[in-house]
């Protein structure tokens, strides 16, 4: 029979006999064993070991029955190695009296004192109220086994763990074979890096790349299987490094491999992964919606399927050649019309969050969206992907790259860019958005077949297309119905009186 904590405890449980643990549901905690090393629970749960806890204290005559059996039982189970991991917690003893307890019974898993926080585990988080008292807590933090009693021998501790899929294992670690893992880190246009980490029983490994026919081919050649061929003729390696392969084709899918081998030249399972280079030529930039810093969703494809060229300045926060070009950036913004025209100007930065960003904008005096790592950056330039900073990208309205990397980042290589794809230059208080005061409407826009122009007393109204040229002119009255149905798809403007607006025609 257990023998109870203390007097009082015998007392009042004679009155209210109640579960060992009454919780069904694991309490997470942080403790330091009497060896002063650090215990978190759900750690090592969530790493999908069963935890077995036994709740004790030295001067319990039942404890001191049990814990032989305890100690026997997790040897059988492999050393909290494998299935299940074993802790003890002390409600009364400190550092010195579970030392001496550990020592005395062979105890080598964590034994967590008063010291390291085991009275407020007992009491307060589990409400232990009799000792020994062993639970079982599984790896999705549910209590299993409320409370293992009687503890006859080993066995009665083995049968009970058994049905939970808890095998016996030797007390020795886990045979770990050889291997190396392979991240890509960056795929472009014809470069592709990637970076090889070998675990500890790696001891060398080689890699290579190609497509799969390239890689086929070479072993063939060579009279050698696809591993035997990387370890003869890939590079040799011994440490985590990374490695750019150059000269590749554009738009096409690699084959990244990597063979590891023990101290003795053994080699062991091949780890491969893929990795497509960029398109060439007209690449398309892939669509991505982020949040500016003034809480504004911004949509990529929503911008350029209007009918604007989108410039994106992707810059990170306290780089000296990001802040650089920062001049330039602010006065063509100005000088294409602040957002307003053919192009709409952004920034994005994948390392500067929501106050190093909204500084950075405080500093330049930045009007355009600016996106953080909070608003998403990060994630963009990582599935562009951008190589390094600052990169200037301008992307036409069909969403193909006009230029991936405008270099020298300076005010002359964007000038020649945009001049290039015929965007033109606007004073920045033309805007084409504020029309009489929203007296003049278009709709729909885009259009496809016809435009409905409405307003009052129009007059003359004169449409231009994207180079300025004047393509059709009318005199109305309230309202106009144009028929676009014959006009390329494109930008185009209405003219009424000294004001402008822009409309774009999809067929």
């Amino acid at each position: 029979m257990k023998k109870i904590f203390t007097l009082f405890f015998a007392i009042a449980l004679s009155f209210n006999m109640m579960a060992q643990c009454p919780l069904t549901t694991a309490v997470d905690f942080t403790a330091t064993d009497c060896h002063g090393t650090e215990v978190h629970l759900f750690d090592i749960l969530d790493g999908g070991q069963y935890v077995l806890m036994d709740f004790f204290f030295t001067t319990c005559g039942p404890c001191q029955q049990a814990t032989p059996k305890v100690v026997e039982s997790y040897y059988a189970f492999g050393c909290n190695m494998y299935d299940v991991f074993y802790i003890e917690v002390s409600v009364s003893d400190g550092d010195a009296a579970c030392q001496n307890w550990a020592a005395n019974y062979g105890v080598e898993y964590p034994t967590i004192s008063t010291a390291g926080g085991g009275a407020t585990i007992c009491n307060s988080l589990y409400q232990i109220g009799q000792y020994p008292t062993v639970i079982l807590i599984a790896p999705d933090h549910s209590i299993v086994i409320q409370d293992l009693w009687p503890i006859n021998n080993a066995q009665t501790i083995i049968n009970a763990l058994t049905p939970y899929g808890i095998q016996q294992h030797d007390c020795t670690a886990p045979v770990t074979d050889p291997e190396v893992t392979i991240t890509v880190d960056q795929a472009l246009e014809t470069e592709i890096t990637a970076t090889f980490t070998p675990n500890a029983e790696c001891a060398e490994y080689h890699y290579t790349m190609g497509t799969e026919s390239e890689l086929a081919q070479w072993a063939a050649s060579a009279g050698l299987s696809l591993p035997e061929y990387v370890n003869t003729y890939g590079f040799p390696a011994d440490i985590e490094l990374s490695h750019t392969f150059t000269d590749l084709e554009p738009n096409t899918e690699y084959v990244i491999c990597a063979v590891p081998a023990d101290a003795d030249g053994n080699i062991y399972e091949m780890a491969q992964t893929t990795a497509t280079t960029t398109p060439g030529g007209g690449e398309i930039m892939p669509d991505f919606t982020g949040t500016d810093l003034e809480g504004n969703e911004i949509h990529l494809y929503d911008i350029l399927d209007a009918g604007q060229y989108v410039i994106i300045n992707f810059f990170l926060a306290g780089d000296p050649y990001s802040q650089d070009i920062m001049g330039d950036m602010v006065e063509a913004y100005h000088m294409y019309g602040c957002n307003e025209h053919d192009v709409f100007f952004m920034e994005i930065s994948p390392n500067g969050d929501d106050s190093a960003c909204q500084t950075w904008v405080e500093t330049y005096g930045v009007q355009y969206p600016t996106i953080s790592r909070d608003g998403g950056g990060n994630d963009i330039a990582q599935a562009i992907p951008v190589g390094y900073y600052p990169t200037i990208m301008l992307i036409r309205p069909d969403h193909t790259f006009a230029q991936r990397d405008i270099y020298p980042p300076t005010l002359d290589m964007m000038v020649q860019y945009m001049s290039a794809e015929s965007i033109q230059q606007y004073d920045c208080d033309d805007s084409v958005d504020e029309m009489d005061a929203g007296k003049v409407t278009l709709y729909p826009n885009p259009a496809d077949n016809f435009l409905k122009i409405n307003g009052e007393n129009l007059g003359n109204v004169m449409i231009y297309n994207a180079m300025g040229q004047k393509v059709a002119e009318f005199v109305a009255g309230d309202e106009l119905n144009l028929a676009t149905s014959d006009f390329e798809n494109g930008v185009y403007f209405v003219k009424v009186g000294d004001k402008t607006q822009r409309f774009v025609v999809t067929h």
